[in-house]
């Protein structure tokens, strides 16, 4: 029998969030909420260690080696039964029986792959510390507990269409040299403590039942993607400082405090966000877009200073002024701004090379004002539109000349 400290014991616990894809809770975690809040209280009175070192191998492993171990049925497992470490790729295809249950694996020179086997109801490794290259869960239609508990070390994970995987036997915080992450269209609540310095992608997608997601990643170097997951998820990266393309959707709370550079696109998209603060970002080197975020009311964006691509603000339907780009300077994109918006100021902006469109829903915005503001007079790349709820609409063919505007009235 193992054995498990009890901080491990809750880790797991709200890791794995232990709920059925109808919305009940099994085993003996029945109050998710309270092994949550007991996790925010141990994380609260404990200074987090890095993780162990890669799992160290014995000498006296039972070794087996092949390019490409194949399994569909239990009586294909004779080929590895009794290996500890396999040298080469395990693909379980097609499997037929409802349990597989590999006892004695501990170590994966390759990768593991388990798919299109709708019949497999669980997935046991109890001892399996190790694989070198990639962890596949594809087509698992029927999978509903997944035990990897001893898992330490492992190069990407691709977790797919596992509709109602609702328990995760695995601790996200003792896992090691994680380049990648895909987990989509599962049934997990909590995907809690990844723990890697750098990844190349984080995309977690299509989790109906996810209330939790939270990393201690500093550098994303390819996509970071959180989208169409619970209805109330709350996000946690700390300690993210750089990413490149970053997309976040749907969700309620959202941590990216230490975020200081956007290498590629950055979307904030149909969230249910009150604030979204990012007191150290300095550049968006793609295009910088919130649309549609109706419950978002404080924004900041204190240092940003310079979007290579264009900026989109849509449809927030509580963001009335936009003032929260105090140092920005330079947009290299179109400028679009939708909603009931009563005011713009951008103090130290100096060049839109864009375009820039203004449709404002508040009856108050003056759509003449705004054609002799600071900001009309620094478009560089086009006309500058704007339209008010009067239904009057002015264009500048020429931004910089107010004799050139045209007035049309409808």
């Amino acid at each position: 029998m193992l054995f498990f400290p009890p901080l491990t014991i809750t880790l797991l616990a709200v890791a794995s969030g232990f709920r059925l894809f109808d919305g009940q809770v099994i085993d003996n975690f029945n109050h998710p909420a309270r092994a949550r809040r007991d996790l925010e209280e141990t994380n609260s009175s404990t200074v987090l260690q890095p993780g162990p070192p890669a799992p160290m191998r014995p000498q006296n492993l039972r070794k087996c080696a092949s390019e490409q171990y194949t399994i569909s049925s239990l009586g294909d497992l004779n080929q590895i039964l009794g290996c500890d470490e396999i040298q080469g790729d395990i693909v379980i295809t097609n499997f037929d029986d409802a349990m597989l249950k590999l006892e004695e694996l501990r170590f994966v020179d390759g990768s593991l792959e388990v798919k299109d086997s709708p019949a497999l109801v669980r997935l046991e490794m109890p001892m399996l510390q190790s694989i070198s290259g990639e962890f596949k869960l594809q087509e698992l239609t029927s999978l509903c507990f997944l035990q990897v508990p001893s898992l330490a070390a492992v190069r990407e994970i691709q977790w797919n269409v596992l509709p109602i995987l609702s328990a995760a036997d695995i601790n996200w915080e003792r896992i090691h040299n994680l380049s990648s992450v895909l987990i989509s269209d599962t049934s997990l609540s909590y995907i809690i403590g990844i723990n890697s310095g750098e990844m190349e992608s984080l995309n977690i997608n299509n989790n109906r039942f996810l209330e939790s997601v939270s990393s201690d990643v500093e550098s994303v170097t390819d996509m970071l993607h959180i989208a169409a997951n619970g209805d109330h998820i709350n996000v946690d990266l700390p300690h993210l400082h750089s990413t490149k393309n970053l997309s976040i959707h749907n969700v309620d709370q959202l941590e990216l405090g230490e975020l200081r550079e956007c290498k590629g696109s950055m979307s904030l998209n149909k969230n249910h966000l009150h604030s979204a603060n990012f007191p150290k970002l300095g550049r968006v080197a793609g295009t910088l877009s919130l649309v549609d975020n109706k419950k978002l009311s404080e924004v900041s964006f204190d240092k940003l200073k310079e979007i290579d691509g264009g900026l989109v603000l849509a449809n927030n339907t509580q963001l009335t002024k936009i003032d929260f780009f105090p140092e920005l300077t330079t947009i290299s994109g179109a400028l679009e701004l939708v909603g009931p918006i009563k005011e713009v100021e951008a103090p130290n902006l100096k060049l839109i090379r864009g375009s820039a469109k203004i449709k404002s829903t508040d009856e108050s915005f003056d759509c003449l004002a705004w054609s002799k503001s600071g900001i009309s007079s620094v478009i560089r790349g086009g006309k500058n539109e704007c339209t008010n709820s009067q239904n009057q609409n002015y264009v500048a063919n020429t931004p910089t000349d107010p004799m050139s505007m045209e007035r049309h009235c409808r």
